[in-house]
C-alpha cells in the first residue's frame, strides 16, 4: 500500500498581517496532483488540520474542498486525527457521513471499544499483502488522560504507556498521533521551532519514542521540521509550507510511505507561492542590493539609527514585509525613548504615536476610523 503522510497543515494561519490561505489553496494543489500522480492508495493527516481551534470560514472552505477532491473525485480514503491547535469536538460533527464516505476522523479518542462507527480508535484496510491496521489516536492532555485512565498520569510518557496498553499487532499496524515524540523525556528547547506552541506550560511535554517501535510505521504531527525518531519508521512529517523565519526549517515536503512487507520512504517537495526570507544589511544596502520580491521578510538592520517609517518605505519594495528588526539594541537608548505630550493631544493622537514608535509606521486611515469608533 502506498500512503501519503501530511501533518501540521494549520489552514487559516497568518504571518504578520497577511493571511497564508492563497499559499497554503496553492500548495495543497500541488498534494492533490501528488496523490493522482503517485498512485497513491490512503492519505494520512497526523494532526493541526487547522491553525486555531475556532477555524475561519476560508480555512474550513480550503480544508472541504481539499478533502472531497481526495475521497469523492480521486476515490482515495482519508484518516486524519485533531492536534493540539485542532477543537476535537468540531472536528468529529458530521462523522457518521464522514465514515460512511471512507474519511475516518477521529477528533476525540475512541478507545478500544466499538463505537458504532467503526472499531474504536482501529481502522483496518486491505492490499495483496494483506491487513493493514491503522491506529487513530488524537491529541490528549494529560488532564484529559487523568481522567479516561488513572489520575496518577504526570506526563506524556504515561499518557501513551496507557494508550498503547493491550494493543495487538497481529498484521501490519500504522500508528497516527500528535505529540512530541523524543529519544528521553526531557524537554529539548531547540526542537521547537518559530511559530510551534508547547503540548504544556511550565513543563515537560516530550514523550519517550521507544514506546512506538512496535508499530511497522508511525505518522507523526505536531514538530515543523521533517525527521525521524530513534528509527525511520517513526517519522514527522513536518509542515508542507514553511510557517515561520527558523532557517532549521529546510525545504519543504510531504512524506510517501511504502508498505509491502517492508517499509520505505519518499519525500516530493512543495513549492511554495511565496517564500519565507530574512535580510540584514543597512536600509540603503537591502534598497539596492535586492530586486522587489513578493515573499515574506523579515529585515534586520544594521544601521546605526532608526529609520523613519522604515516598514511602510519597505513595503513599497517588499509588499509582504512582516517585520523591522534592529541589529544594534543600543540604538534604542534614553535618546530614542517615546515621549508624549499628555496635556496637548487626545486619545486618538497619542495612540496614533504610540502605534508609530511601536511598530515604525502610521496607522492607515481604516486603522485610525476603527479606533476613532471604539473610542465613541
Amino acid at each position: 500500500m502506498r500512503l501519503l503522510h501530511l501533518a501540521d497543515l494549520h489552514l487559516g494561519k497568518s504571518i504578520g498581517n497577511y493571511s497564508l490561505i492563497e499559499d497554503q489553496a496553492y500548495a495543497l494543489d500541488q498534494i492533490i496532483d501528488i496523490i493522482k500522480n503517485n498512485n497513491i492508495d490512503a492519505v494520512m493527516i497526523a494532526g493541526d488540520i487547522y491553525d486555531t481551534a475556532v477555524a475561519s470560514s476560508e480555512a474550513m472552505d480550503l480544508y472541504s474542498n481539499f478533502i472531497e477532491t481526495i475521497i469523492f473525485e480521486l476515490k482515495k480514503p482519508v484518516l486524519a486525527i485533531s492536534g493540539n491547535h485542532d477543537s476535537s469536538r468540531r472536528l468529529d460533527i458530521h462523522n457518521r457521513f464522514f465514515t460512511a464516505n471512507n474519511y475516518y476522523l477521529h477528533g476525540e479518542y475512541r478507545g478500544k471499544v466499538a463505537s458504532g462507527l467503526d472499531n474504536g480508535d482501529v481502522i483496518t484496510l486491505e492490499d495483496d499483502y494483506g491487513k493493514i491496521h491503522f491506529h487513530l489516536i488524537p491529541f490528549m492532555t494529560i488532564n484529559a488522560a487523568k481522567l479516561i485512565f488513572d489520575d496518577e498520569i504526570n506526563n506524556f510518557t504515561d499518557v501513551y504507556r496507557n494508550l498503547l496498553t493491550d494493543k495487538s499487532y497481529e498484521d501490519r499496524n500504522i500508528l497516527i498521533t500528535h505529540c512530541y515524540a523524543n529519544t528521553r523525556t526531557e524537554e529539548d528547547e531547540d526542537t521547537y521551532t518559530e511559530g510551534q506552541k508547547p503540548l504544556v506550560i511550565g513543563g515537560t511535554d516530550a514523550m519517550d519514542g521507544h514506546l512506538f517501535l512496535d508499530f511497522d510505521y508511525v505518522a507523526l504531527g505536531h514538530l515543523h521540521r521533517k525527521h525521524y525518531v530513534i528509527d525511520p519508521k517513526i517519522r514527522y512529517a513536518g509542515t508542507f509550507m514553511k510557517y515561520s523565519f527558523d532557517a532549521n526549517e529546510g525545504e519543504k515536503s510531504v512524506t510517501i510511505v511504502d508498505i509491502t512487507d517492508e517499509v520505505r520512504t519518499e519525500e516530493i517537495n512543495i513549492n511554495p507561492l511565496r517564500d519565507f526570507r530574512i535580510l540584514t544589511g543597512t536600509f540603503d544596502e537591502i534598497n539596492t542590493k535586492n530586486e522587489a520580491s513578493d515573499d515574506y521578510i523579515k529585515f534586520v538592520l544594521t544601521d546605526d539609527t532608526t529609520i523613519t517609517n522604515a516598514m511602510t518605505k519597505l513595503k513599497e519594495k517588499f509588499p509582504h514585509a512582516v517585520q523591522v528588526t534592529y541589529a544594534n539594541n543600543a540604538i534604542f537608548n534614553v535618546d530614542n525613548e517615546l515621549t508624549l505630550d499628555l496635556e496637548n493631544k487626545n486619545t486618538l493622537e497619542l495612540f496614533e504615536e504610540f502605534y508609530r514608535y511601536k511598530m515604525d509606521e502610521d496607522m492607515t486611515v481604516e486603522q485610525i476610523e476603527a479606533l476613532r469608533e471604539v473610542l465613541e
